[in-house]
């Protein structure tokens, strides 16, 4: 029963919105589901932020805000960026006492091991689905879709739920799509599958219209998965919920360009009418813990266009392809927002503990060093990390050069 004055847009003590959006016409075509599921990602994607790094007791201190609050899934980090990280994902799924915890991995059997090695409750699996990617890993998309297919029935043997993330899925066609989820939930069991914008270039209109399509190919939850580099990522993520999909990703401060959770579930509440069942009365203290452990980089929060922290790429997972495409204006990747439009580059290369061996190769070439040998590369990644952890920050120019020097001579 309603409260006295109680409307669809107005709840006495509460909010009052504008009553236009709860129109019949407006929301005829919507199919929002019961309740809505939060999946918060601030410890792997937010932590992806250029010289954002937090140490495992800052991670278990988020996680349990977060689990207190009510969120019910808990991203604790890349199964595969480090022991501590990797002992921090552990320790997080045995202290987690009502919220799942997942390990985001990439499509190879030793992430997956590692995630059943510490016990996890979820592995986010993850594929690039750019034809270009997929080629050059794969070879083709139907041996991807067979791999994966592999890998899932692996994973949920021994354990695991599997969520099957698409990154860059908004900008990939449609049968592209079906040709990967529908396999790998039909034969694989995968639980979920993650639509993901990674470079914020959807449209709310557009992403629901799609969500809706996906719905249609697989009868599984689908996950949404929102990036904030056009200052979409909220509307996005409502578009699409009420196009059906069952969870959203969200992340505390914006972090790493991502969809901030107290926008994304206030807005779920509000405008959708959609329960989370997520305490929103400790937004502002959550928020002021995470700003004190991410220090000045994370402040910054990715701003659209101005932000200083829009072009920078840290995280190794990004840097395969943009080695493939060195050559390229960006690396291939001012085509999707050129930076230098709006008085930024077009990419700045940065390392720290996200880095990975491709990550070095690329500073490398733009530095006009010779290009290190995988061997090199590990061994200068180690000590980028150990920089980088300790200090919690990114490893500057003149500290690479160094390491690299010593590296190369030592093993030259």
């Amino acid at each position: 029963m309603s409260n006295a004055g109680e409307t669809p847009w107005k709840v006495p003590g509460k909010w009052s919105l504008s009553p236009y959006g709860f129109e019949p016409e407006v929301r005829a075509d919507w199919k929002v589901p019961a309740k809505v599921t939060i999946h918060d990602v601030t410890l792997r994607d937010g932590e992806q932020t250029p010289g954002v790094v937090f140490r495992k007791d800052e991670k278990l201190k988020i996680a349990h805000a977060l689990e207190d609050m009510g969120v019910l899934r808990i991203e604790g980090g890349m199964v595969a960026v480090s022991d501590e990280d990797f002992d921090a994902l552990a320790t997080m799924a045995r202290e987690m006492k009502t919220a799942e915890v997942c390990g985001f991995c990439r499509a190879r059997r030793d992430d997956i091991d590692r995630a059943i090695k510490a016990k996890l409750h979820w592995a986010i699996m993850e594929i690039t689905a750019l034809d270009p990617v997929i080629k050059s890993i794969w070879g083709s998309r139907e041996k991807a879709a067979e791999d994966i297919v592999g890998l899932t029935k692996y994973a949920k043997a021994n354990g695991l739920k599997v969520c099957f993330f698409l990154m860059e899925s908004a900008r990939a066609p449609l049968d592209m799509i079906r040709q990967l989820i529908v396999p790998v939930v039909e034969e694989g069991k995968a639980d979920t599958v993650a639509i993901v914008d990674t470079r914020g270039s959807s449209y709310p209109q557009g992403f629901a219209w799609q969500i809706a399509q996906v719905k249609k190919m697989v009868n599984v939850p689908i996950e949404v998965h929102c990036h904030n580099n056009w200052g979409l990522s909220t509307a996005n993520t409502l578009a699409g919920i009420s196009a059906g999909a069952e969870i959203a990703h969200t992340c505390i401060n914006g972090l790493g360009g991502n969809g901030p959770l107290d926008e994304i579930i206030m807005g779920i509440e509000a405008f959708l009418r959609a329960p989370t069942g997520v305490k929103t009365v400790g937004f502002r203290e959550l928020s002021a813990m995470v700003k004190g452990f991410s220090g000045p980089a994370g402040a910054e929060w990715y701003k659209p266009f101005t932000g200083s922290l829009t072009s920078q790429v840290e995280v190794g997972i990004a840097t395969r392809q943009m080695w493939d495409r060195r050559n390229e204006h960006g690396y291939g990747r001012a085509e999707l927002l050129n930076y230098e439009i709006v008085g930024g580059k077009a990419i700045d290369i940065v390392l720290g503990k996200k880095s990975g061996r491709y990550s070095i190769m690329l500073k490398s070439w733009e530095l006009g060093l010779a290009e290190p040998s995988e061997a090199q590369s590990t061994a200068m990644m180690s000590q980028i990390k150990r920089i980088s952890e300790d200090n919690k920050r990114l490893v500057t120019e003149e500290e690479f050069r160094k390491i690299y020097a010593e590296v190369m001579s030592s093993q030259g």
